[in-house]
């Protein structure tokens, strides 16, 4: 009989533009992941919506995506934000 462990996840956050990123890490199996992708980021290197998705399906991390309404933006930059993440999501589907 196999027993069931819970794996404890480790939720790190990403925040680019409009979008959120959820990416969910295994505690202590995708520590040495995370930190790179941390590393990543941390030194400035520019990471589009589509490079977070293939880094995520590479490594095997599940990850969510959550549009949100910014005030701090115009609305033609929230509306252009909603349009690319719309094709960010159809292309995601299609693929």
């Amino acid at each position: 009989m196999r027993s069931e462990e819970k794996i404890t996840k480790e939720v790190v956050l990403i925040r680019y533009y409009n979008v959120l990123f959820y990416l969910f890490f295994r505690a202590g199996i995708d520590d040495f992941k995370r930190q790179c992708l941390v590393n990543r980021i941390d030194a400035g290197e520019s990471v589009r919506l589509k490079q977070i998705q293939e880094w995520c399906h590479c490594h095997q991390i599940p990850f969510k995506t959550k549009f949100i309404y910014r005030k701090d933006f115009p609305l033609k930059a929230n509306l252009w934000n909603l349009y690319s993440y719309g094709r960010f999501k159809v292309d995601s589907i299609v693929r």
